[in-house]
């Protein structure tokens, strides 16, 4: 089982610059997708996925 590393020298699992981060992808997002990669319970990776909707062309034909 994972130790739970907390206390005051542990490192923060969000800092206030990644939690900005991830705000305004989330402003930004219209359809997708945004993950978060934690290592030890540090965030190490943010991940974006997004959907762009297409309207299908009509040739007329």
């Amino acid at each position: 089982m994972a130790q739970n590393k907390t206390g005051p020298d542990s490192p923060q699992a969000l800092t206030p610059e990644q939690i900005r981060q991830i705000q305004a992808l989330a402003e930004n997002i219209k359809y997708g997708s945004i993950t978060l990669v934690f290592q030890d319970g540090i965030l190490i990776q943010i991940e974006r996925n997004e959907k762009i909707r297409v309207t299908p062309h009509n040739s007329g034909a």
